[in-house]
């Protein structure tokens, strides 16, 4: 059963899972490599940043990059913060460039919405406030393509299409508008961070107002020495995520003033076996062929 937490102890604990992040780091800093973590941010801007920014989210050799992400999903309501349930996710892309200053991404997410307690799959879920129960949709997205900048600032058309069959449950067919930005950048200890941030207001179409949003902030973190090698396409990272959306029309939430939070933590991966167990074991499950297959699943039809 859902619990309600205090507003602070919520906020204390998101500022303690990004400090920990931040801070934590892969060997004890010194000095001289903390002073080289310093000025290797210092001069991270423009397309160096774009850069880098690939080698820790994916790839810039056009090699398929893996990743995962354990997060805990509560819904917020007039204040009230209820913790509603677990986020095990995962997602495969392939960074293309496509300008000076612009990147092009395949991807496809598939995200298990679990129960808080015992990390089982959850078939139907009790909505705080409505006491509503209702059914949990399977979510996979993609393959489709996505664009990252320094800043970006971009519409684009969405319809559910050549994706889950229950893609209108998560964003009715709609235009979104994306806004999306990397940095600042800075050096804790031996390691540089970087920030990504990504807005996006689902519009039923652009004259009318807008329904669904989405406000994600991410914090890549990898060790600087292996960034200061220009020549490697990828470099090993992880990440610190926080997440506020509106909630999806399979929540039956219609006319509840609030919205959901996310918080977690995850990881670029070499390769799916490199990921959580969670995630492959609920996967394995549910989408096989992503495991077995992905060069082929990610070649396959596109949503453009």
């Amino acid at each position: 059963m859902a619990s309600h937490i205090p507003r602070r102890t919520y906020l204390k604990g998101m500022l303690s899972s990004l400090a920990l992040s931040a801070t934590t780091t892969q060997s004890a800093p010194n000095a001289k490599s903390a002073t080289k973590a310093e000025a290797l941010a210092s001069r991270l801007s423009g397309k160096a940043l774009l850069d880098t920014f690939a080698r820790m989210r994916g790839r810039t050799d056009g090699k398929i990059a893996f990743g995962w992400l354990n997060a805990t999903r509560s819904t917020v309501i007039d204040g009230e913060i209820t913790p509603l349930c677990g986020v095990i996710a995962g997602a495969m892309q392939r960074f293309q460039r496509i300008a000076e200053d612009r990147y092009e991404v395949t991807v496809l997410e598939i995200a298990h919405y679990t129960d808080l307690a015992t990390g089982e799959l959850l078939d139907t879920l009790k909505m705080p406030q409505t006491g509503r129960t209702v059914q949990v949709p399977r979510y996979r997205f993609g393959p489709t393509k996505v664009r990252f900048a320094v800043a970006l600032d971009e519409w684009e058309e969405f319809e559910p299409v050549n994706v889950a069959a229950n893609a209108s449950q998560f964003a009715p067919r709609s235009a979104v508008h994306l806004v999306r930005s990397i940095g600042p950048v800075w050096a804790v200890g031996n390691d540089v961070l970087l920030r990504a941030d990504e807005y996006g207001r689902v519009y039923p179409d652009r004259a009318k107002p807008p329904t669904v949003f989405y406000r994600e902030w991410m914090i890549w973190r990898a060790a600087a020495a292996a960034l200061a090698n220009a020549g490697t396409p990828s470099v090993a990272a992880d990440y610190s995520y926080s997440a506020l959306s509106g909630f999806r029309p399979w929540m039956q939430m219609e006319g509840v003033n609030g919205h959901t939070a996310e918080n977690g933590i995850g990881a670029k991966a070499e390769r799916w076996s490199d990921c959580s167990a969670h995630f492959l074991e609920l996967t394995r499950r549910l989408h096989p062929d992503v495991l077995d297959n992905p060069e082929r699943v990610l070649n396959g039809s596109l949503r453009k």
